[in-house]
């Protein structure tokens, strides 16, 4: 019997890459809750890319689907009539079967809630992202809109460090009567809203048949993985209460005409967030912009605080605290200061009346600090009695700190110039530009795209925290010299290191480009130049200023190696940094002997030499372990990792050296990118020892945290997703092992291009997981593209080619064709014959060739021997099964 369509109420299943959600065409899933999915799409006829917001339409709580449906297309036409930096741009909205789509700005970047999580944050910051939040709904009230469902969820905080407000789901416009008619009741000068409803690096690693990324140091739409827990409120996040309250606005709002002012919900309808509701919502009472301003301040409190103003377990709790105004009293240790409780407190004001008339005006109170006021004060008191010189002095002075402090972007010269679209692109950025696509490579275009996102987005944080960290100091006086001094220590050192990898892409060749985004990965954590408590437990220079100048230098020589190395010029940085060794112990400064060591060793990694790598990375450890030099420890542990576990097969000492590095990284706290690698190297190794459950757990884990720290649509998030399809397959979970592995295809080709290499290395993981699930046709068609990409990138003997090879030959096994088999499987066995030294591989070709020749009737005899010599590989591996597999194919044919 047919299927029929789905049930209305039945949620759609996933849409595939290629679909079409109205003229886009879907790229991925890139997020999913209760109220439906969000896809990253492409516009063909705009040539961008575009969130596409696809809301299941459900009917209930009095609520039909026509009336779900109106009000969902009511929240895109609330959002399209606004134009402003700090608020989410709608382009379209339409249907798509039984669902509402919308299109809207591909934000890349993470919610408030995630960004307050991610890492400490002082509260100037937290003020300073609010503050634009709140220039975003102040622009919103000015239209007549009013959001009224205002949470750290509903705020992003773009890679540009753009805060963006999105998710009008509860706006309403009022027509000129009503609006007249609440100025005539109230006094107030905001156009009123009736309650209504929210809608709610390095080398490719192979375990069993699949290929995994190795260690290495090196966008998303919005993330749900972060956010501040329900702390008070065990209640649904948008409830729906009816009453009787509202039954006059219900009838002033009955005569307006237009879709966006048809009357949604049922008379006193309360709808929204109730951790974050202003208490005319709780009432189903009229609400006004004043209410976005209630919540405004539930949410900056919360932030501020670390908790919420309300407390209340239950629903009834809450409810009365709220309406009552009974907020909690300020935690003991608090350090936000009392100027800005007090103008939270009267955001909070339980009577609408009695908060402040308009955000504007919140806004305002916030950007009045007492302590400035009072500088000021006494600045112009010495002006009156000072001579007037000496005050155009002093007022003079304070012009030039504030010209000193916008001077970030300006020292970004030479390194990545900020630029505005539709202004002429910086010579710097067009030479690097010309440099990748000099070189032929066919993802060279792809490549700089996403390495020119990592890197503005790096020099937009680069040129706000040096802005930042200037103005603590000498406008606002919050932060002292000696701070100062140790924050633009790092943020100049983290510039250098900027300068040098970009200097290494103006002269890029293939290499450099293949590394590429793993290098701008690479580039030192800018987070670090804010954790005062971290940079004051660096080592310091040395005293002498000889001394300190020579260590000053190598230090400079050392980041441009490090951008060489991370782009991929191993060869050429081995012998320079050999030499700086040399220089390094002759000063007698541990800490930089640590850091070149280490450097040093990582060179060795990259180009498999193992036990060099071993040694010179052990050596950094303890001379940054005698240095007190934490983050070379945490990376050199991290490091050590991989080179025992997966390069030498020492399987205790990586885990012995993977709890060390883990240790070191939990006392230091952030390092989030370093951890995630710590993760995937020991992943890696319990994958090679057969721990399949806890490798999963551990790459799991990794993929976390690379989500968290460079978004979920990042390549190296696909390198991550490759490596769990890896264990779930060796646990013989195919089809989530396909799910994980598709994911990484759609990362890797949209970061790095369809074309590099490391799509090859998914590509073929692909094939295998389709074969495993007896899809052979795809499965070739997998191996078929990763063996044009290798044979393009690698030439047409490499190592690598044997996979691709191998599985082709065994698509054509499995559907019975061993003559198709036979030219795939001979090529693959001279080069595993030349250049494979796992016996296991070798065994695995020559026995599928064997196969092949016997069952196509060709040189049975040298079958025979074939399969004596694959027997032999396997049972030199321990791969017991395939012994046993070998032993009645050859019984079976007669041999003994």
């Amino acid at each position: 019997m047919a299927s029929g369509p789905p049930a209305k109420d039945q949620a759609l299943p996933t849409l595939p890459r290629g679909a079409t959600i109205g003229r886009y065409v879907v790229l991925g899933l890139v997020g999913r809750g209760g109220m439906g999915e969000v896809y990253a799409a492409y516009d063909p006829e705009l040539d961008r890319k575009v969130a596409v917001k696809l809301l299941r339409v459900k009917p209930g709580a009095g609520v039909s689907r026509h009336e779900g449906r109106q009000r969902t297309l009511r929240e895109a036409q609330a959002i399209a009539r606004l134009s402003h930096p700090n608020v989410v741009v709608v382009f379209d909205v339409g249907t798509f079967q039984e669902q509402v789509f919308i299109a809207m700005e591909f934000v890349d970047g993470n919610t408030v809630s995630y960004w307050l999580q991610a890492a400490e944050r002082s509260w100037q910051d937290i003020v300073k992202v609010f503050m634009a939040a709140g220039r975003g709904l102040a622009a919103a009230h000015e239209k007549g809109l009013v959001h009224r469902d205002f949470k750290p969820d509903n705020v992003m905080v773009g890679r540009d460090n753009q805060v963006r407000v999105m998710d009008f789901g509860l706006a309403r416009q009022v027509n000129e009567k009503s609006a007249a008619g609440d100025k005539a009741a109230s006094g107030d000068r905001s156009g009123r809203v009736s309650a209504s409803e929210r809608s709610g690096h390095g080398d490719k690693e192979r375990s069993g048949h699949g290929d995994r990324e190795r260690s290495g140091h090196g966008v998303t739409e919005r993330s749900d993985h972060g956010g501040v827990p329900d702390l008070n409120v065990d209640v649904p996040d948008t409830i729906v209460l009816s009453g009787t309250a509202a039954s006059a606005e219900a009838q002033a709002h009955a005569a307006a005409s237009g879709m966006f002012d048809v009357q949604l919900t049922r008379t006193g309808a309360m709808m929204g967030t109730p951790a974050y509701m202003a208490p005319e919502q709780f009432l189903g009472t009229p609400t006004d912009a004043r209410t976005d301003q209630f919540s405004f301040c539930v949410a900056l409190y919360e932030a501020l605080y670390g908790e919420r103003p309300f407390a209340g377990n239950t629903m009834y709790a809450l409810t009365n605290n709220v309406v009552q105004g009974k907020v909690r009293d300020a935690p003991v240790n608090a350090s936000v200061p009392l100027w800005i409780r007090r103008i939270l407190l009267r955001g909070m004001r339980a009577t609408v009346g009695e908060r402040f008339p308009s955000m504007g005006d919140l806004l305002e109170a916030l950007t009045k600090n007492p302590a400035t006021t009072r500088r000021k004060v006494a600045v112009a008191v010495a002006g009156a009695l000072l001579p007037v010189v000496l005050f155009v002095g002093i007022k003079q002075s304070m012009a030039d700190h504030r010209a000193q402090c916008v001077g970030g972007q300006a020292r970004l010269a030479g390194a990545w110039e900020l630029w505005n679209p539709g202004e002429p692109e910086p010579a710097r950025h067009v030479r690097i530009k010309n440099a990748f696509l000099k070189t032929g490579k066919s993802y060279a275009a792809d490549v700089h795209a996403t390495v020119s996102r990592v890197l503005s987005g790096y020099a937009h944080g680069w040129a706000d925290m040096y802005q930042e960290a200037c103005e603590a100091t000498h406008i606002h006086q919050e932060q002292s010299t000696e701070v100062l001094d140790l924050r633009m220590a790092c943020l100049h050192e983290r510039l250098a290191g900027l300068r040098a990898l970009t200097d290494v892409f103006t002269d890029a060749n293939g290499d450099v480009v293949e590394n590429a985004v793993s290098a701008a990965n690479a580039l030192g954590s800018l987070d670090r130049c804010a954790d005062v408590a971290l940079l004051r437990s660096i080592v310091r220079p040395p005293e002498d200023p000889a001394t300190r100048a020579k260590v000053a230098d190598l230090r400079h020589r050392l980041a441009t190696l490090k951008a060489r190395s991370d782009a991929g010029r191993w060869t050429e940085v081995l012998k320079a940094t050999q030499a700086a060794e040399a220089e390094a112990r002759a000063l007698g400064y541990q800490p930089l002997v640590a850091e070149i060591l280490l450097l040093e060793g990582q060179v060795y990694g990259r180009s498999n030499a193992a036990k060099a790598a071993e040694k010179t990375l052990v050596e950094a450890f303890w001379a940054a372990d005698a240095a007190h030099h934490d983050d070379v420890r945490a990376t050199a542990a991290t490091e050590v990792v991989f080179v025992f576990g997966y390069q030498e097969g020492l399987f205790d000492e990586a885990e012995r050296w993977s709890g060390t590095a883990g240790a070191v990284l939990q006392r230091l706290g952030g390092h989030e990118l370093t951890r995630s690698w710590q993760l995937n190297n020991i992943g890696v190794v319990r994958g090679l020892k057969g721990e399949r459950a806890a490798a999963l757990l551990a790459l799991q884990q990794s993929l976390e945290l690379k989500e968290r720290a460079l978004g979920r649509d990042h390549p190296d998030v696909g390198i991550a997703e490759g490596n769990i399809a890896v264990e779930l397959a060796g646990l013989g979970r195919h089809q989530e092992a396909l799910a994980h592995v598709d994911r990484a295809v759609v990362l890797i080709e949209n970061g790095m291009g369809a074309s590099h290499p490391v799509m090859a290395t998914q590509l073929n993981n692909r094939g295998e997981t389709l074969a495993a699930l007896g899809r052979q046709r795809e499965a070739r068609h997998s191996f078929e593209r990763a063996r044009v990409i290798w044979e393009r990138e690698l030439g047409l003997e490499d190592r690598n080619l044997a996979y691709a090879l191998t599985g082709i030959g065994l698509s054509y096994l499995a559907e019975n064709d061993p003559g198709s088999a036979l030219a795939p499987l001979e090529r693959a066995f001279k080069i595993r014959e030349a250049h494979e030294v796992d016996p296991s591989r070798r065994a695995e070709t020559r026995f599928a060739l064997a196969r092949s020749l016997w069952d196509a009737n060709r040189d049975r005899m040298r079958a025979r021997t074939l399969a004596e010599q694959a027997r032999e590989g396997y049972a030199k591996g321990e791969v017991k099964a395939k012994v046993v597999e070998v032993d009645g194919w050859l019984r079976g044919r007669g041999a003994s």
